[in-house]
């Protein structure tokens, strides 16, 4: 009996302890508040006791961003945030709830540190004007951004932020540490493949059709390279064969390349200017490893339909030869022709390697200083291509090679989909949010010029539901998040903390370029000790802000 009452007075004593070391809000208020780095992933039941997260370190022109997590005993209908940045009166402040998505299916080859949700719901998309509700025992994250301007003052600044609940306000702040380094232009290309048929052109328009190429059409793609350039993207995608007109008298066409013309403008007028990427002549004829025809235009009375022919077909190289010796020209008096690469068709691997080389090669033949670039899977290509993209594990596997390819004045990016998995970094809504980070990290050690994704916004029906997705086609099963790294509103995109950490990560890259020029030696030391191998990472987000505040300072100094 003595005994147990010992036993009871100490477990009184430590959960007093306990209740001692939780912040105020834990002990006594109805709603919890904690704040937490960016780069956590918070889930529906998610519990943080202890706050650790109290700054920030920034150079000018960069994103500063936290979380506020919040946990309530009761429904809240609204629960509201003023969010004050006094000394930078020019920073950009913004806040939302971040939402939470389902990740229904199993893949294979999972990562050793994949994120599981026992609700089965994950964090993801952050809805800038909706409403924060809170219900009972159930995480709510915040997504706070600070946008420091490129003429801040260098100096530590104190973000106040004030939570209303209706019958009690809490209080929290942290540290901005902006550094006197002012991010320069960003180096890296970056390609964000998007797609804007019916259903996306629906999502984006409260369920309501768009007509194409309307005025709401345009305004809907505006939006759309808006986001895209916000967030680093720099490389836009554009069709000259699907978006031009036709006429055809004979065997002779006419072309009309305005709606094309309209796309690339409204993509540069945005921001999106450092590349052109003209999409896909050539398609697969059947499945993935079939051989590739060529799209050839029949222009109807009031549609235009295309043919699926081999290369060989003269009526494809007549077409070709036509349309290339029209596309060229104009691209030039549109001052374009500097920054174009022309995609001929996506992965050729060993068992259709040669219908690609014969379709490369005659291109070629057309216009001979026309660049070609592709995702491949192959490097035996006939040295066609002027621009490699292999997937990461691929590049891994062939490094050596597309090192050589470099020295021989190709460029060299890499890209990441479906695959690679396993510890691979990329960019599922169920890896750590740090691997997504780190992908331009990879860039940086092995000196890749650029990197590319194939979804932007490629969505289900209801891409607030669920995140997975099976390809009809091929069957194959997209992990959450591969499909889309954006959300739609109504006349609208919502960005995700993906591609928060995306756009952070290429401003890393820039930051490691810039510590470079000035230290070589300790820039390759700090990456060295943050990316091990293609596949092998460090992870800890204390030791990523601890590592990334050293290459601010050495850029500090004289």
């Amino acid at each position: 009996m003595k005994v147990k009452h010992i036993m009871k007075g100490n477990i009184g004593t430590l959960l007093l302890l306990l209740i001692g070391q939780l912040p105020f809000s834990f002990a006594y208020a109805q709603v919890s508040a904690i704040l937490t780095d960016p780069l956590e992933k918070v889930f529906p039941e998610t519990f943080i006791p202890v706050e650790t997260f109290k700054e920030i370190d920034v150079a000018k022109g960069e994103v500063a961003g936290t979380q506020l997590v919040l946990r309530s005993v009761q429904n809240k209908d609204e629960v509201k945030l003023a969010v004050e940045v006094p000394g930078l009166p020019d920073a950009i402040v913004s806040y939302a709830p971040v939402g939470y998505v389902r990740a229904g299916r199993e893949y294979s080859q999972q990562a050793f540190d994949r994120l599981v949700s026992n609700s089965g719901f994950y964090a993801d998309p952050i809805l800038d004007g909706h409403p924060i509700r809170l219900q009972s025992g159930q995480t709510q994250a915040c997504y706070i951004s600070v946008t420091i301007p490129q003429q801040a003052k260098a100096g530590t600044y104190p973000v106040n932020i004030s939570i209303n609940t209706g019958n009690e306000i809490l209080k929290k702040s942290f540290l901005i540490h902006v550094h006197n380094v002012k991010l320069e232009k960003q180096r890296l290309k970056i390609a964000n493949w998007y797609t804007f048929e019916a259903k996306e052109l629906r999502l984006m328009n409260n369920g309501k059709a768009v007509e194409l190429y309307s005025e709401l059409y345009w305004k809907l793609l505006k939006v759309l390279a808006e986001k895209m350039a916000a967030y680093g993207s720099n490389v836009a995608l554009a069709s000259p064969l699907e978006l031009a007109i036709y006429q055809k008298k004979g065997d002779q066409y006419t072309f009309d390349f305005s709606r094309f013309d309209k796309t690339v403008e409204i993509f540069k007028n945005a921001g999106v200017s450092a590349m052109l990427e003209g999409a896909w002549i050539g398609w697969h004829s059947t499945d993935w490893t079939s051989n590739y025809i060529v799209l050839v235009p029949e222009p109807g009375r009031d549609t235009t339909t295309f043919l699926r022919l081999p290369i060989q077909d003269m009526r494809a190289k007549n077409f070709y030869a036509q349309f290339f010796r029209a596309l060229v020209p104009h691209l030039k008096k549109k001052g374009w022709w500097n920054t174009y690469y022309q995609h001929i068709a996506d992965e050729p691997i060993e068992q259709n390697r040669q219908s690609y080389i014969d379709i490369a090669t005659y291109v070629k033949s057309l216009v001979p200083d026309i660049r070609i670039a592709d995702a491949c899977h192959n490097t035996d290509l006939a040295e066609t291509l002027d621009l490699w993209v292999p997937q990461l594990d691929l590049l891994n596997k062939d490094y050596d090679f597309y090192q050589e390819r470099k020295k021989a004045g190709n460029e060299v990016w890499f890209y990441t989909c479906l695959w690679p998995r396993g510890n691979y970094a990329n960019r599922f809504i169920d890896l750590p949010l740090i691997k997504t980070r780190l992908l331009h990290w990879i860039n940086y050690k092995y000196d890749i010029d650029g990197y590319l994704h194939w979804g932007f916004n490629w969505w289900t029906d209801d891409p607030f539901a669920e995140t997975t997705f099976i390809n009809s086609p091929t069957g194959n099963l997209l992990p959450a998040g591969d499909s889309w790294i954006v959300y739609p509103g109504d006349h609208k995109l919502y960005s995700s903390i993906r591609l928060e950490a995306m756009r952070d990560g290429i401003n890393d890259y820039t930051l490691l370029k810039m510590l470079e020029a000035k230290n070589p030696t300790l820039a390759k030391k700090i990456i060295d000790v943050m990316v091990y191998k293609f596949d092998l990472y460090d992870t800890s987000i204390w030791n990523f802000r601890k590592t990334r505040k050293e290459i601010l300072t050495a850029l500090e100094e004289n």
